[in-house]
């Protein structure tokens, strides 16, 4: 269980075993790299233990505070503050203390009592098992799998969302026995009793009132303080450069902070269309950072068996590639790269935020009948006459938005919509899922937001679902695959509350996505990295699977051993392909999504492939 992570933690192994518990851990050193910082580690009287997973930004301080309460420490770790806070202020107490990102395991042997907790947004991974009366937990499912996997069992549920969002949200896992501990929680186990815990929970209330002016300085200092605390190490420091603004941002405001130049890391594709390395080199070049590059080509797609073994479960963001090339990349420099996650979803970074900013004028002010019943089917018939949506697009996408409420908005989007996975499941697995749709994700945050816009309510279900789920799960699988610590400032639970505090109409202005954010980040970037088209961080997979990769769709997707599986209407799945490579519909997406789910199977259920493995 515990050196299936060995690349989470390549510099130092322990591990503890005592009445009713056995912990293991696997080191990764980045603030006091000495014998000291070894775990499981315990406190003077050898009755707490932890294992540790992350990075406490505030460590210093609460350090201080102990010690004046006459806490005696043995090293310069965060860790060790950890063991001291519990023992302090007990299990809340502590974690309402804590700035940082982290999942950790707390072992009372005085109470017999084991904690689970995570970070607030879900930076770092947790997952856990109940099984005959013993606990499993790690922050690697693939340890579990190793344990019990003749004990799991696979989930429809997770198969269906998983189809929907890229990736498994929330408690659930692709094992229905394996469940994840969720953001900002803790779970306690005693013989006889479990106890949920949840210690924190964005506001969007008590809006602040300022000035456009203040809002920017009060943006800049929380920004600047943000990025600073995550420049504490002990080991080689640097950032990832995408070109886009939230990274660029950071990467200027380290250079400002930093007496040598700041080592930048940018990953690049020869397609243009999906091409930032322009505006990285720009902000590279006013920074005169010592910036490093990778270019990727269809072939690097062959690592693909290696990267889904990394993540345990299913999980198809196409951007996975380049993150594991760009860490990759990074790690033969630095051990700890900074980066621009978490910028959108506070700052209104997405498309969406901008159609749920003027459907929620849409819905407020015309009438509900002309909403739901007379523009729709006047712009489906302008489409249908002119085959496109044309100069129209923005006006159906605010049509799509405002009809009926912002629930059913929520329904909108996914990689396999609700419409098409009534197609794409055969008979029988759509009869399994007995009428469930992914949408319950979102709807069980509905009664949680306190946001009083649709623009804040949104942004909200972002940070609840997709955040951990799939941006920061990506990141942290793919760095901690090549050994990098990667910490992003946008992600400063502090930096989050204000953000949550500002007018969505700060945030967006003149129909301006990330309005503000992009003026404080023009005072310290050309304007051409900060005013242009948004791009995403991916790879042209769509032109790779009509030509360099066109044979690897049928090859793996039609097999009989993929047919058997009996989950989709192959007919469906042959049609996509047809459409995809002849060029009449873009489906890359949802082919990606079901090359990566066959290839699971083929990994851990099947057993036919191996990580080491190349589909190329």
């Amino acid at each position: 269980m515990r050196d299936v992570m060995l690349a989470r933690g390549p510099d130092d192994a322990g591990m503890f075993i005592g009445p009713h518990i056995g912990l293991g851990h696997r080191r990764l050193s980045i603030l006091d790299i000495s014998d000291a910082g070894h775990q499981p580690m315990h406190n003077e009287d050898k009755n707490i233990w932890i294992v540790y997973n992350g990075e406490i930004y505030n460590y210093q301080e609460l350090k201080s505070t102990l010690a004046e309460k006459g806490h005696k420490f043995l090293s310069q770790t965060d860790t060790e503050v950890l063991i001291h806070g519990y023992e302090e202020w007990g299990i809340e107490g502590l974690l309402r203390k804590l700035n940082g990102m982290f999942a950790f395991a707390i072992w009372n042997s005085a109470t017999e009592e084991l904690t689970l907790a995570r970070d607030r947004l879900g930076i770092k991974p947790l997952f856990y098992m109940e099984h005959n009366g013993t606990i499993y937990f790690s922050s690697d499912i693939k340890s579990i799998y190793l344990a019990r996997e003749k004990d799991l069992t696979l989930d429809s549920n997770a198969i269906d969302d998983f189809l929907y969002f890229y990736c498994i949200p929330q408690e659930r896992s692709i094992f229905k026995e394996v469940k994840k501990i969720p953001p900002a929680s803790y779970l306690s186990f005693k013989k006889e009793k479990k106890t949920h815990g949840e210690y924190w929970q964005l506001s969007f209330a008590d809006k602040l009132e300022m000035s456009e002016d203040d809002y920017l300085d009060e943006l800049q200092k929380r920004l600047v303080s943000a990025v600073k605390k995550r420049m504490i190490s002990d080991v080689p420091i640097g950032a990832f450069l995408s070109g886009g603004v939230d990274s660029s941002l950071v990467v200027a405001i380290m250079a400002n902070l930093s007496g040598t130049p700041v080592k930048t890391f940018s990953m690049g594709v020869k397609e243009e269309s999906y091409n930032e390395l322009k505006y990285a080199n720009m902000v590279a070049k006013r920074y005169a950072t010592d910036h490093h590059v990778f270019i990727a080509d269809p072939f690097n797609v062959g690592i693909l068996p290696k990267i889904i073994w990394a993540y345990g479960e299913p999980f198809a963001d196409a951007s996975q590639i380049p993150v594991f090339y760009i860490s990759k990349l990074t790690k033969e420099h630095v051990s700890v790269a900074l980066t621009g996650d978490g910028g959108d979803e506070s700052f209104c970074g997405y498309g969406s935020s901008v159609a749920y900013f003027y459907s929620g004028m849409y819905r407020k002010y015309l009438p509900e009948f002309f909403r739901n019943n007379i523009a729709p089917p006047i712009l489906n018939l302008i489409t249908s006459v002119t085959g496109r949506p044309g100069p129209l697009g923005k006006i159906h996408t605010l049509v799509r938005y405002g009809r009926g409420t912002f629930k059913d908005s929520l329904k909108i989007g996914g990689v396999f919509g609700l419409e098409l996975r009534s197609k794409i499941y055969s008979p029988d697995f759509y009869r399994q899922l007995s009428g469930r749709t992914p949408i319950s994700t979102f709807e069980n945050y509905l009664t949680s937001t306190d946001g009083y816009c649709e623009v804040d309510k949104s942004l909200y279900m972002g940070i609840k679902t997709a955040l951990p789920n799939d941006y920061l799960t990506k990141v942290d699988v793919a760095t901690m695959m090549n050994s990098l610590e990667a910490r992003s400032p946008y992600l400063d639970y502090e930096l989050i509350e204000f953000a949550a505090k500002i007018p969505s109409k700060i945030k967006i202005k003149h129909g301006y996505q990330k309005y503000l954010l992009k003026k404080m980040a023009s005072r310290f970037l050309p304007y051409e990295a900060v005013y242009r088209k948004k791009w995403g961080f991916g790879i042209p997979v769509g032109s790779w699977f009509r030509n360099e990769l066109r044979a690897l769709l049928p090859s793996v997707l039609l097999s009989a051993r993929a047919q058997k599986r009996g989950y989709f209407n192959i007919s469906c799945v042959q049609r996509l392909i047809t459409e995809h490579q002849s060029g009449r519909r873009d489906h890359a997406y949802r082919l990606w999504t079901l090359l990566c789910l066959e290839l699971w199977h083929l990994l851990f259920i099947d057993k036919l492939l191996s990580e080491s493995d190349t589909l190329l």
